[in-house]
C-alpha cells in the first residue's frame, strides 16, 4: 500500500499547492508561520496547527477548522466568516478587528483571546470557553455580536464593555465577573444567567429576557 503523500511543510509549498487548486490540507503543522494575507478560504484544515503563526488579514472564509490549534497566533483583521471551527484552540490568540460573521466556534477554547472590534453578527459560541476573553470595542471598530449564540458559554471575567449584543442568546452562559458595562443587550436572552456576579453598569437591557 502506497504511503500517503505528506501535506505542505512550508509556506512556499502551501502557496504552490493552493496555486495548483488544492484545498484539502488536514493535519498541517505550520506553527510560527509568517502567512500575512494568506488566502485559505474554503480549505479543509481540520486538525491543523498554526501555533504562534502570524496570519494578519488572512482569509479563512468558509474553511473547515475543526480541532485546529491557533494558540498565540496573530490574526488581526483576518476573515473567518462562516468558518467551521468547532472544538478548536485559540488560547491567547489575537483576532482584533477580524470578520467572524456566522463563524462556528461551538465547544472551542478561547481563553484570554483578544477579540476587540470583531464583526461577528450571527456567530456561534455554544459551550465555548471564553474565560478572560477581551471583546471590548477597538479604537475605530465597535465589537458587533448582534444575534450571536452564546448558549452555555463560559464568559467568566470576559471584557464586553460597549459591545453590541442586540438579540444575542446568552441562555445558561456563565457570566461570573463578566464586564458588560455600556453593552447593548436589547432583546438579548439572559434566561438561566446569574446576573448578580457580573457588571451591568449602564448596559441597555430594553426588551431583554431574564430569569
Amino acid at each position: 500500500m502506497a504511503a500517503p503523500i505528506p501535506g505542505p511543510q512550508t509556506l512556499e509549498e502551501l502557496r504552490a499547492a493552493l496555486g495548483a487548486g488544492q484545498r484539502h490540507f488536514p493535519g498541517l503543522r505550520l506553527g510560527d508561520l509568517d502567512g500575512v494575507d494568506l488566502d485559505l478560504s474554503d480549505c479543509d484544515l481540520r486538525g491543523s496547527s498554526f501555533k504562534e503563526a502570524r496570519l494578519g488579514r488572512a482569509r479563512f472564509r468558509g474553511a473547515q477548522l475543526e480541532g485546529c490549534c491557533f494558540q498565540q497566533a496573530l490574526l488581526w483583521g483576518a476573515d473567518l466568516s462562516t468558518a467551521q471551527a468547532r472544538h478548536s484552540f485559540w488560547h491567547e490568540a489575537d483576532l482584533t478587528g477580524s470578520r467572524l460573521q456566522g463563524v462556528e466556534f461551538s465547544g472551542a477554547l478561547l481563553h484570554r483571546c483578544c477579540l476587540r472590534g470583531v464583526v461577528a453578527a450571527g456567530s456561534h459560541w455554544r459551550q465555548a470557553r471564553l474565560v478572560e476573553a477581551d471583546f471590548r470595542s477597538g479604537l475605530d471598530q465597535l465589537t458587533d455580536l448582534g444575534g450571536a449564540d452564546f448558549q452555555g458559554a463560559d464568559l467568566s471575567f470576559a471584557l464586553l464593555q460597549g459591545a453590541q449584543l442586540h438579540g444575542a442568546d446568552l441562555r445558561g452562559a456563565c457570566l461570573y465577573g463578566t464586564d458588560l458595562r455600556n453593552a447593548d443587550l436589547r432583546e438579548a436572552d439572559l434566561r438561566g444567567c446569574d446576573l448578580g456576579d457580573c457588571n451591568l453598569g449602564d448596559a441597555n437591557l430594553d426588551g431583554a429576557r431574564q430569569a
